[in-house]
């Protein structure tokens, strides 16, 4: 165990890029893997409807979540004094803490009415439940930056590690006892409960003290001041940006039914999980690293290594899902799941291009260009909403999720282009990068193809795939 430790401890030094990505990724791998793992269980122990509830749920309650600060949360990881963050963060809280108030009054009036324009009248009952989910998200996120300040990345990941057990074992109890959306709705708030209560108590025990000698009104109004593009901006932005990601679960619901909005759903969740593992990761430890290289004048060398990494790691495991999918999903989730496997083709491309653009999008915060973050994410809204409206009308879900997938890609092609400009970064060097990566990526995709002409059979379509899969990452793995 020693010499290993002294292995890790030479390849990954500690306080370098890599090593506290991986320290995150630890959480997060083991978090979502088990996410995957129970995945085939729970489609079995509840309905495609359940799951279009439950997607209703989340994505109401993430198009929330992201403005439950204000965005002010972001605002932690910036100023050079602890006793200016330290305000923020007790700023973020009273802005969380009033809108989850909010949201409670809107609840007690309006909560019928929103599930009848839905089209599931069941989900009235646990909208009761969402202010509570927004004041813990909203903690989360606050507690999630102020560790980044501190690059306490091993308590977020015991915090991940701690919300995907917790959720695991309720939503596979919950399963087991009875049906319904409700185990996998209670079983998602008290793993977001649980995780984010540790988090708070580890920062009370480290940092508690030192946080509140900080605090004094005076302060609290001047942070408010000093950082109010986010809220003007950003919150905007990104409020527009949760929105657009939550619209096919809300136009589905009002164009189709449930079942519909449970085919996307899983299909988004197995493509958006990994890729949040290590995206999420990188995004985490990007944000204070490029500030600091921004204030040293290396953020362009910094943006393109990072770009090189994500294009090299996601484009393949990307195009192999993309061809196999929905062979995948009948063989791993059941018959009734095949839809859901082609679905993901039609997203597989977007949520590539986002992989490799949101990690480097908190550019735009470090250069506080929020009103550009904020244009982009308008467009996005109005172009997505019209392409899922064009597959509604014409009564083809199908369709909805083909243009849905077909214009993100597009436009997040703008977008990643927009950022490396901004961190002047060589767009010759950057596309170049992604043709290597095309033409590296075509024996991984050749031999699951010749498998299938040869053998027309589904299962070892999909067992060359997941083989090539793991030579790809064995590789990768060792190259890191």
């Amino acid at each position: 165990m020693n010499k290993i430790r002294q292995l890790i401890n030479n390849k990954l030094p500690d306080g370098s890029f890599i090593r506290n990505v991986v320290t995150l990724m630890t959480g997060t791998t083991f978090a979502q893997a088990l996410l995957i793992l129970i995945a085939p269980i729970l489609t079995r122990l509840y309905s495609p409807d359940d799951f279009g509830i439950f997607a209703l749920y989340t994505s109401i309650l993430g198009i929330l979540a992201v403005v439950a600060c204000f965005r002010y949360e972001l605002a932690i990881v910036l100023p050079e004094k602890d006793e200016d963050a330290a305000n923020v963060l007790a700023l973020s809280i009273l802005i969380t803490l009033g809108l989850s108030f909010i949201i409670l009054l809107l609840v007690a009036v309006f909560k019928n009415s929103f599930s009848n324009l839905l089209g599931a009248p069941e989900l009235s009952f646990w909208l009761w439940f969402m202010p509570f989910s927004l004041l813990v998200a909203g903690l989360f996120q606050i507690f999630n930056y102020w560790s980044t300040r501190k690059k306490q990345f091993r308590r977020l990941a015991v915090r991940q590690i701690t919300q995907s057990s917790v959720t695991a074992v309720t939503q596979l109890s919950a399963g087991a006892i009875t049906s319904g959306a409700g185990g996998l709705i209670g079983g998602h708030i008290a793993g977001q409960a649980v995780a984010t209560g540790r988090l708070a108590g580890q920062i009370w025990k480290d940092e508690g003290k030192q946080i509140l000698s900080y605090l004094s009104k005076e302060k609290i109004k001047k942070v408010l001041l000093r950082y109010k593009d986010f809220p003007l901006f950003s919150s905007w932005a990104i409020f527009l940006n949760s929105i657009s990601a939550a619209l096919p679960a809300l136009l589905l619901a009002y164009f189709f039914n449930p079942i519909i909005v449970g085919y996307y759903a899983l299909g988004h969740r197995v493509l958006a999980m990994p890729l949040g593992v290590i995206g999420g990761a990188v995004a985490q430890v990007f944000f204070p690293r490029a500030t600091e290289a921004y204030n040293k004048g290396e953020l362009d060398s910094l943006t393109i290594s990072i770009f090189g990494e994500l294009v090299s790691i996601g484009l393949v495991p990307l195009l192999l899902l993309m061809l196999v999918a929905p062979d995948l999903f009948v063989i791993v989730f059941g018959d009734s799941w095949l839809v859901a496997g082609e679905y993901v083709r039609w997203l597989s491309l977007w949520l590539f291009l986002q992989f490799i653009s949101s990690p480097i999008s908190m550019i735009y915060m470090i250069l506080e260009r929020q009103r550009e973050f904020l244009r982009f994410n308008f467009i996005l809204f109005i172009i997505r909403f019209l392409s899922l409206m064009v597959g509604g009308i014409l009564e083809s879900p199908l369709l909805a999720i083909a243009l849905y997938g077909i214009t993100g890609a597009l436009l997040y092609s703008v977008f990643c282009f927009n950022i490396l400009n901004m961190a002047k970064v060589d767009i010759v060097k950057a596309g170049l990068i992604i043709l290597r990566q095309a033409i590296y990526s075509i024996p991984f995709l050749i031999i699951p193809i010749l498998m299938y002409n040869a053998f027309n059979n589904s299962l070892i379509f999909v067992i060359s795939a997941v083989i090539m899969g793991g030579v790809f990452l064995f590789y990768k793995g060792g190259k890191l």
